[in-house]
């Protein structure tokens, strides 16, 4: 195996594997790291909006929905969306992403093994010491690329399980007197439904956010052992994608929606900025100011949600009312 290469990915997330797509078929010679052993795999709601940017993903692939159960201090409410919200599994996903490179002449894809440092050229993993060009951290939240680069992070933590029975739509629940700007969710897959809560543990810790969503699940006559609810964390501390040859992809990126946890969307769109700004050093990564736009919205939201902690329910109520209309949809998720 050679040690040299022009791009180095570390993660073959949807990050990594965007940016790998992007420089497939190049002149430049790619190695993607990947510390599992099989390629996708992950804690995840497998969530996406915005679908029409990502249509290139087959729909058969996912599950859809426009319609929403909301549930705001007990009291339910519908919502049907203008566009559907998918969801796909992190392993559908990933087969379907590694797909389209391999057999890629210029692109090596490295399973199962692990990077354990990072040099100004060079990249040591427990297979060997690999130089770069170019690097890109596509490593998840506890991003090693971005610790050498001296960033701190700023997470959310996400707490789930799988039930059999499926579900035709997305249930949300909150309740402000409860779990603040924390919600529950239920999202619909094609043989399962995965049901979690979301939450900042600068709020809620980790053991009340396991409890409630224990609390849930019996309410609702699911019989989930407690070791089968796993968890995960999301990074939204964005600090910037480009620092010269180093790039950082996704949740190392900071690029997780903050209110929601989403990023999915924010990987592959940014993955594919950067796999465009290596191949054109001029270009100005267009794609990725527009979903630093739509973070900034959903993100000045939540900040408002913070401040006025006495009438969350009244703002949650408030905000359902608007999101009726489709302007309104449009403006936060696209």
């Amino acid at each position: 195996m050679e040690n040299r290469y022009d791009v180095i990915i570390i993660g073959a997330g949807p990050a990594g594997l965007a940016v790998a797509e992007e420089l497939e078929n190049t002149s430049l010679s790619v190695l993607l790291v990947e510390k599992n052993s099989v390629i996708g795999p992950k804690i995840c709601a497998g969530g996406i909006t915005n679908f029409k940017k990502h249509s290139e993903i087959p729909p058969e692939k996912m599950q859809g929905s426009k319609n929403h159960t909301i549930f705001i201090e007990d009291k339910k409410y519908e919502l049907t969306l203008a566009d559907s919200i998918r969801t796909i599994s992190r392993a559908n996903l990933g087969e379907y992403q590694a797909g389209k490179i391999t057999g890629s002449k210029n692109i090596t894809l490295l399973k199962g093994t692990s990077a354990k440092s990072i040099g100004p050229e060079s990249v040591v993993t427990d297979k060997g010491i690999f130089s770069f060009r170019y690097l890109v951290g596509a490593d998840g939240s506890a991003s090693l690329v971005r610790k050498h680069l001296g960033l701190g992070r700023r997470v959310s933590i996400g707490l789930c399980c799988d039930v059999e029975k499926v579900h035709e739509g997305f249930v949300w629940y909150v309740n402000p007197r409860e779990l603040g700007t924390s919600y529950i969710w239920e999202f619909p897959h094609h043989d399962h439904t995965n049901i979690g809560i979301y939450f900042d543990p600068k709020h809620l810790s980790a053991k009340r956010a396991r409890a409630v969503l224990i609390t849930y699940l019996e309410k609702r006559n699911h019989r989930i052992s407690p070791h089968e609810i796993r968890g995960g964390a999301v990074n939204y501390d964005f600090r910037g994608c480009v620092f010269g040859n180093i790039f950082l992809a996704g949740d190392a990126a900071g690029l997780a929606s903050k209110p929601s946890g989403e990023g999915i969307s924010f990987a592959l769109a940014s993955g594919r900025e950067i796999g465009k700004k290596i191949l054109d050093p001029g270009y100005e990564m267009t794609g990725l100011k527009r979903i630093l736009k739509l973070k900034k919205r959903q993100e000045k939201i939540l900040s408002i949600f913070e401040s006025f902690p006495p009438i969350q329910g009244l703002l949650f109520r408030l905000s359902l009312a608007l999101v009726r209309k489709r302007w309104i949809q449009r403006y936060f998720a696209n």
